[in-house]
């Protein structure tokens, strides 16, 4: 195959040691840019910060359990990161052909064929429902509903401005797996075959632990759409030629910024009111809430939208804070709590 312009084979990590044959496979996965794949893991940390600090409150998990949670949920998140990508490059080739950033993929630069990028998305979903298997049906049911969602994101990219919102629909989707593999599902009476269809649905709605976790998916949802708008910036002139629709498109470099704002201002308002619903601590308002919003406010400050590095890095490093500050809210309101379970046991 001759060689393509302006590809250079990933030379870090594991593309050191894998076969030729497997490069681009693994370029699919994305597994030599690991931004994207905190894009998706920090739904995940921050979903299982969530569920250890809801009712019942999980005092008899430990910080060893917590890493190897989070360590099986990072595995399971290498898996559908490719799943996800795997299905959205072979969707869209054609447009990728056009941009000067995505030419160089696998399947637009010949290394892979569309049946054989088909053939290994369901490969890799093979693998990821026998990662998910032990945690039970509901987890492998939310990981399905999670799959389709973020299925239809390269469709909507032809026919809406809004694909960054069905992009936080499936992202943020997280939280609800996760809840469902420590048994704590918010939507669980959806599935109690004692009960109809509309007393599931009123049974769920009037809980307050589903409108917290409703609340907290919001909140994702939102943050998604501004890192990802922005992200997209990179490809503004290219997706304007190509005719790809999306909100960097829509807004273009003078509105972007003002809309983050405002977004940033309701992912708050859904952060605080989650607490609320919840129950939460101190260290979650103060961390999760107050943190998280000055950093995002700062992001959106610096970043410069009509440079590639700068809105790359607010996808990475800059959302990567973001998500730091989330997590570490929940694990420091969760640690709290378990010490004062711990005094109230020992009788001080």
């Amino acid at each position: 195959m001759d060689p393509v312009k302006g590809y250079s084979k990933p030379s870090r990590g594991l593309f050191r040691f894998i076969p030729e044959a497997w490069v681009p496979y693994a370029e699919l996965m994305r597994l030599d840019r690991q931004s994207g794949f905190w894009a998706f893991y920090w739904h995940y940390l921050i979903g299982l910060g969530f569920a250890i600090n809801i009712p019942p409150f999980s005092s008899d998990i430990g910080l060893k359990a917590l890493v190897l949670l989070a360590a099986h949920l990072g595995l399971w998140t290498i898996v559908f990161r490719g799943i996800t990508c795997t299905w959205n490059d072979n969707l869209d080739q054609d447009f990728d052909r056009q941009v000067a950033r995505c030419r160089v993929r696998p399947i637009p630069r010949g290394a892979v064929t569309t049946v054989q990028a088909h053939f290994f998305t369901a490969v890799q979903i093979a693998v990821g429902a026998c990662i998910l298997y032990p945690f039970g049906d509901s987890t492998l049911i939310h990981a399905t509903v999670d799959g389709v969602l973020l299925f239809i994101y390269p469709f909507l990219k032809r026919c809406t401005n809004y694909p960054q919102v069905e992009l936080g629909f499936g992202l943020s989707y997280a939280i609800f797996l996760v809840t469902a593999m420590v048994g704590k599902d918010p939507l669980m009476p959806l599935s109690d075959p004692s009960l109809d269809l509309s007393a599931r649905v009123s049974k769920v709605v009037e809980a307050p632990l589903a409108q917290s976790a409703a609340c907290l998916y919001i909140a994702g949802i939102i943050w998604t759409v501004v890192f990802d708008t922005i992200y997209a910036h990179q490809d503004y002139l290219d997706d304007l030629k190509a005719g790809v629709k999306g909100l960097a498109v829509r807004l273009g470099r003078n509105g972007t910024k003002p809309a983050c704002y405002a977004a940033t201002a309701v992912q708050l308002y859904f952060l605080v009111l989650a607490g609320q619903l919840a129950g939460f601590g101190a260290p979650y308002y103060a961390i999760s809430c107050g943190i998280t919003a000055l950093l995002l406010a700062r992001m959106i400050w610096v970043v410069d939208l009509e440079s590639s590095d700068s809105c790359a890095w607010a996808f990475g490093p800059g959302s990567r804070c973001v998500g730091t500050a989330i997590s570490a809210g929940f694990l420091a309101d969760f640690f709290s709590k378990q010490y004062g379970h711990m005094m109230i046991r020992s009788g001080m």
